[in-house]
């Protein structure tokens, strides 16, 4: 049936082509304008049956499957992708909003010529805070470091690193600070406001820039 059906194609074809011959020899206007209808009617028909059967050899080899598959294969991954960046950007930006709570914790934190006047026991909780801040800091840094960004965002991450690491280094200076009781001036404390002012301005620029 495969091959009579091309063969029938084939003799459509040739007939429209012996049509061609016939009308381009017709003598008389009369007969070259019948002639050329055929002609014409011929070729339509040649061409309205190989596309029926175009079509059909697409359907029996599974073309027409494939190109669907690869269509669908090219959306799905698209769609994953897509998919893959939202959920970095949803994350990283908890991730940030958490670390910027934590910044501005440690910027706010007492005055180190304020936390040395008062009495011991006092004292040993500014340092219980600069403790927890310590281990915070380290925690967000750790989660933020732990993230796969996708190509898109590999120049961002990378600012995003950065500034995760002074929250780290400020989250150490502060509590740092409580083993130089003998440095009235603070120092360490200072270092830590600094850090966490530069990471604070780094973040909010990321999170502007999405």
């Amino acid at each position: 049936m495969f091959s009579i059906d091309l063969i029938q194609v084939a003799i459509l074809w040739s007939i429209a082509g012996l049509g061609v011959i016939c009308a381009i020899n017709a003598r008389g206007f009369f007969r070259q304008v019948v002639s050329w209808l055929i002609v014409v009617s011929m070729a339509v028909i040649a061409v309205f049956f190989s596309y029926i059967k175009f079509e059909s050899v697409k359907q029996e080899t599974g073309f027409s499957e494939k190109e669907s598959s690869s269509s669908s294969s090219n959306s799905a991954e698209v769609s994953k992708i897509d998919s893959a960046s939202a959920n970095f950007l949803a994350t990283r930006r908890q991730l940030i909003q958490d670390a910027i709570v934590i910044l501005d914790s440690i910027i706010s934190f007492p005055d180190w010529k304020n936390i040395y006047s008062q009495g011991i026991e006092k004292r040993e909780g500014f340092e219980s805070k600069a403790l927890s801040l310590r281990n915070r800091s380290t925690n967000s840094y750790r989660q933020i470091r732990a993230l796969v960004p996708p190509g898109a965002e590999k120049q961002s991450y990378d600012s995003l690193l950065a500034a995760t690491d002074n929250l780290r280094l400020a989250g150490y200076e502060v509590h740092y600070q409580f083993g130089l009781e003998a440095d009235t001036l603070g120092e360490s404390i200072s270092r830590a406001r600094e850090r966490a002012k530069q990471a604070k301005l780094v973040f909010y620029t990321i999170i502007n820039e999405e």
